[in-house]
């Protein structure tokens, strides 16, 4: 059986020009870094599964292999595992790592895998648990590769899902990982995610952005607030402002990240909630969905985005006693994305998380609704009338809603701020299909996160290859 037309890449982008290093160890390689070497970004992207809504893998390492032979390792998750459902990177690039490695020229890369695979069918009511091999707890796949640091820094691993085959008697997927040209690559990319673990290394509050030094993303990650950004204690549970952030207190952001103008600029990450973690916190289960239904403090959630193997397509998720960093209980319906961290408990069908925090992805935040109690969660749908006004807002001729507060007519879309999940500000023009969530003022829409249907956004989310690259 073929788990057709997904694609699964690992990414790695560095600088075209060299930097110096100044001495020390590469992280990562346990090698001394010379003056020539590379500054090395990983990301994760892949297409859509058809024969399963749902492909769950868990990556633990990867290496880069040079002509001597010689290993670096670009990404260590050995510890902490890194779960995916591929499903849910259509066209995304999920930044996983930044390293330094020395210049020179990698034949191979080897990619470390878990051995479970979990396949849920489309309809989400069955999930086949699979193996790579039919033995050991790890699968190792190494992809031949061709890539000059000196020319270009830039690979990518497209684990080739139209090309996977999954053997019902043995139980066994035989993968397919190909290594495409990375400008191509990157074109598919219409949004970069990533998510932050670290210290706090310095607070800006009149930029409104925090330094965090993070091993796996490199160390000085650059994280800017968005205007309804949310700072949570996670051991008292109080909201905090900026200007409480110490040095060296633990964090974990989930956010967009925006490229430099080049691949020496420092990337920055759009976060709209900061978790600020005791020194010695307990294991969090955390996970994103849509909602499938609610009975009573107990919501069901088809998981896309988990940090745990969940088994099956739907997690329960209970939030009697959880915390809303966006959105309140009311707002929790049918079709909703949420956010969730807790602690987990069963396995497979019988999962279930009892929430500490949800996060109602659009809505307004409790200190939003306090000075503006007309502020009301609303999804928007239908397709854009007219030009884009000068100040950015636009016109949404609206087909459908979700909530009791709007009804098909024409609404004020503000895009200032938003995540665009499909497309780009370039592709708002007349008659496009769009969907939008956000707080509802009137019939002006604060839009928080935006889908342009059909429309292939960002061409330039990373920079371009130099053009005598060799990789790939």
């Amino acid at each position: 059986m073929k788990l057709s037309h997904a694609l699964f890449a690992l990414t790695a982008v560095a600088a075209a020009a060299l930097t110096a290093c100044g001495g020390g160890s590469a992280p990562g390689t346990g090698t001394t870094a010379t003056a020539q070497s590379v500054a090395v970004q990983t990301y994760i992207t892949d297409n859509l599964a058809t024969d399963y809504s749902k492909v769950w893998v868990t990556i633990k390492k990867l290496s880069a292999v040079d002509a001597s032979g010689n290993t670096v390792t670009l990404l260590d998750a050995s510890a902490a595992p890194v779960v995916v459902d591929l499903s849910s990177l259509v066209s995304v690039g999920q930044l996983m790592s930044t390293v330094t490695i020395p210049a020179g020229i990698y034949t191979q890369i080897e990619v470390t895998l878990g051995n479970d695979v979990q396949l849920v069918s489309p309809d989400g009511s069955t999930t086949t648990n699979a193996t790579f091999d039919s033995t050991g707890s790890d699968f190792v796949f190494t992809v031949p590769v061709s890539l000059d640091t000196s020319a270009s820094g830039q690979i990518v691993l497209d684990f080739n899902l139209a090309k996977f085959s999954y053997d019902p008697t043995t139980g066994l997927v035989t993968p397919t990982i190909e290594a495409p040209k990375p400008a191509d690559a990157f074109k598919k990319f219409v949004r970069e995610q990533t998510e932050v673990h670290g210290t706090v290394s310095s607070v800006d509050t009149s930029a409104n952005t925090l330094t965090i030094d993070d091993a796996r993303l490199g160390g000085k990650v650059v994280v800017s607030l968005a205007a309804d950004a949310v700072i949570v204690d996670e051991t008292t549970g109080k909201t905090l402002a900026l200007t409480d952030l110490v040095a060296n207190e633990n964090v974990e952001i989930r956010g967009t990240v925006t490229p430099g103008a080049t691949t020496a600029d420092p990337v920055t990450v759009l976060a709209s909630v900061v978790h600020v973690e005791p020194a010695s916190s307990q294991a969090t289960a955390r996970g994103e969905g849509t909602v499938l239904g609610v009975t009573g403090s107990l919501v069901t959630v088809s998981v896309t985005e988990a940090n745990f193997l969940p088994g099956s397509n739907s997690v329960v998720v209970d939030i009697s006693s959880a915390r809303f960093e966006h959105g309140q209980a009311s707002d929790i319906t049918a079709g909703v994305t949420v956010e969730f961290r807790g602690t987990a408990s069963g396995t497979g069908s019988t999962a279930d998380i009892v929430a500490r925090s949800i996060d109602v992805q659009g809505a307004p935040s409790a200190g939003e609704r306090e000075r503006d109690p007309g502020l009301h969660f609303t999804d928007l749908a239908g397709a854009v009338a007219g030009a884009v006004n000068p100040d950015g807002t636009f016109t949404l001729a609206v087909t459908r809603t979700e909530g009791p507060y709007a009804a098909p007519g024409n609404y004020t879309i503000d895009p200032t701020g938003a995540i665009y999940r499909e497309g780009s500000a370039s592709c708002l023009v007349d008659g496009a299909k769009v969907d939008a969530v956000g707080p509802l003022t009137g019939t002006t829409l604060a839009a928080r996160y935006i889908e342009v249907s059909g429309c292939s956004g960002q061409e330039a989310s990373a920079p371009e290859p130099a053009a005598s690259s060799s990789g790939g």
